[in-house]
């Protein structure tokens, strides 16, 4: 009676609902946004609908192609646009700077049509153009905001991941993606825009992020997270407990350790050359156990910068460009001595 009571509880266990990252209609990365190393993941290069986590894409498009302090005039078809607003007014003229702030603290849709020029073959051209330049195999973008109910915008856990690693290291996008807050005015309008990320507004070491959500997606979430040494981005696709999750993602990596391969400085190659190498900020790699070892490094040097390599088991993991000084001209009581 006893084993037949015990099969019937393990029979029903096993038929219960398993919810959470390991679904098979989901995906996850998390990425070192340093050398884009992939430190975990699930259906990585599987191709989902991404939602509103498309305006990374806008946002980066945007400052990269455009001037800031442009000013905008909103049409009446950017009102129009459905779902997420910060109900814009036909003819108010905001700056893109503001627009921005919009778009990605408040995944604001008429914002993103505004800053598109209504979702023009230009602009969305330069989203898919980018994508090709950052590596982006599997993604294919048709409008500025994500919607998905007349076009789709396409991509993958990867290549999300390595979008947002790009995004992260261009300052302008990180200073607005990171706001809590953002205030600004229009002869019509007087704006305070909150950040909608909630890791972000409540937890320091989640740096910026970006939501998404549709009927046809589901939940999309892209956070990067940053402490001490450790930068990784963090995607999740159709999760039910993203939240939850990325908390969790971020702080899982036993496997790994975040090694520091250079501190921040200037160094002396002591080479035949005339130039000091300048580190603006410490180079961190994730290596797992007994790969230090097998780590090395290479300098190119070329008139106005150098190059630097890094290799894992002779692989390339590793590529940074780096300033360099004149040797005739620069203090040398600033050198630090690398083989010190």
């Amino acid at each position: 009676m006893k084993k037949g009571v015990l099969l019937f509880i393990l029979c029903f266990l096993c038929c219960l609902p398993v919810y959470g990252i390991s679904n098979l209609d989901s995906g996850f990365i998390v990425l070192e946004a340093t050398t884009n190393r992939i430190l975990e993941g699930n259906n990585i290069n599987k191709q989902y609908l991404v939602a509103s986590t498309a305006k990374i894409m806008t946002a980066i498009t945007a400052i990269e192609n455009y001037s800031l302090e442009e000013k905008i005039t909103v049409t009446k078809a950017d009102t129009l646009e459905v779902g997420s607003k910060v109900y814009l007014k036909e003819q108010e003229i905001l700056t893109r700077k503001d627009l921005l702030y919009a778009l990605m603290l408040r995944s604001a849709n008429d914002a993103a049509s505004a800053l598109s020029g209504n979702n023009s073959k230009e602009f969305i051209k330069q989203m898919n153009d980018m994508a090709k330049k950052i590596g982006m195999k599997n993604s294919v973008f048709t409008n500025a905001s994500g919607l998905d109910e007349k076009e789709y915008n396409l991509s993958t856990a990867y290549d999300m991941a390595l979008l947002s690693a790009y995004a992260s290291k261009n300052e302008t996008f990180v200073a607005i993606s990171s706001a809590h807050q953002y205030k600004c005015n229009t002869k019509e309008s007087s704006y305070s825009w909150h950040n909608k990320h909630k890791l972000v507004s409540s937890d320091q070491e989640f740096l910026w992020g970006k939501t998404g959500f549709t009927k046809r997606s589901k939940r999309i979430l892209v956070s990067n997270y940053i402490k001490e040494n450790k930068n990784l981005i963090i995607v999740t696709i159709n999760d039910g407990n993203d939240w939850n999750h990325h908390r969790n993602l971020a702080h899982d990596n036993s496997k790994y350790s975040f090694v520091t391969i250079f501190k921040k400085g200037v160094y002396d190659t002591k080479k035949d050359v005339t130039y000091y190498i300048h580190i603006p900020k410490d180079i961190v790699i994730p290596i797992k156990n007994k790969e230090k070892e097998k780590i090395s490094m290479s300098f190119t040097l070329y008139k106005d910068y150098a190059i630097l390599n890094v290799f894992l088991n002779d692989m390339l993991i590793l590529k940074q460009s780096i300033e360099i000084f004149s040797k005739e001209t620069f203090d040398i009581d600033l050198v630090i001595d690398i083989f010190k």
